[in-house]
């Protein structure tokens, strides 16, 4: 079973959460309600939940003055957010999970299940850190890519990483400082993430941040930041050129 606090400060809101989770999620049990900063605070201390629903604006702050107030978050969050599409964003690079009002039901369901499968671990305080970055942004660029790992998760510049390989159903990294960090996520799931970042899918294995690309060769290939080199496919050559010469 888990256990479950719900954190909005309007009624509806929370009880729309509530009926779904009754009637779509029955191994969840809602053990306390919140519409406030304070309130939260108390409820969460006193229930000692396994997973929160947390509203960001509220009479009294934030959800993120709220997860300020705790040492260390040992329950797992599920954002509630009217946010728009350019706040989303933020969530999608900080890897954290949210639901958009007016919620639905199959993404509510979803959400759970990742719950469920991420076991007991709550959300790291550098993690809370990278989407505030993110979210205060006065640019549609995002700061900091959160990539999780077998061991965790590492935090990356979004300006460091030089090129994104394919590597089977893995994705490889490759950064300033030669490093390397791979995600178990494919190349797919990254240029969607990062094609208004300026990146440019290349080739069916390479994605290239064009703000490290250094030259080009007429062997196809794409030379980039600290000697590293990727691949130019014939069907993404005219869009990588157009990128250049605006032709």
């Amino acid at each position: 079973m888990i256990r479950a606090v719900i954190i909005d400060d309007e009624k509806l809101a929370r009880d729309v959460i509530f009926n779904y989770l009754n009637e779509y999620c029955p191994d969840v049990e809602v053990v306390a309600q919140a519409s406030s900063v304070k309130t939260a605070l108390s409820s969460i201390q006193k229930t000692t939940p396994d997973l929160v629903f947390l509203d960001i604006e509220m009479p009294d702050g934030t959800g993120f003055d709220l997860l300020s107030r705790f040492d260390k978050i040992d329950f797992k969050i599920i954002f509630v957010t009217a946010y728009s599409e350019y706040a989303i964003k933020a969530f999608r690079f900080s890897a954290i999970d949210y639901l958009l009002k007016p919620l639905k039901i199959d993404e509510l369901i979803d959400a759970v299940e990742r719950v469920r499968s991420a076991g007991a671990t709550g959300i790291s305080s550098e993690i809370i850190s990278s989407l505030l970055t993110n979210l205060r942004s006065s640019s549609p660029k995002q700061s900091t890519l959160i990539i999780p790992n077998i061991r965790g998760f590492e935090v990356l510049r979004v300006s460091e990483i030089i090129m994104c390989q394919a590597d089977g159903y893995c994705t490889n990294f490759h950064l300033s400082g030669n490093r390397k960090v791979v995600s178990s996520k494919n190349l797919k799931h990254f240029d969607g993430l990062l094609e208004d970042q300026n990146f440019l899918r290349v080739h069916h294995s390479y994605l290239v941040n064009l703000d490290h690309v250094t030259g080009y060769t007429r062997q196809g290939e794409i030379l980039l930041s600290e000697g590293m080199k990727a691949f130019l496919g014939d069907s993404y050559k005219n869009e990588f050129v157009k990128r250049f010469t605006g032709k």
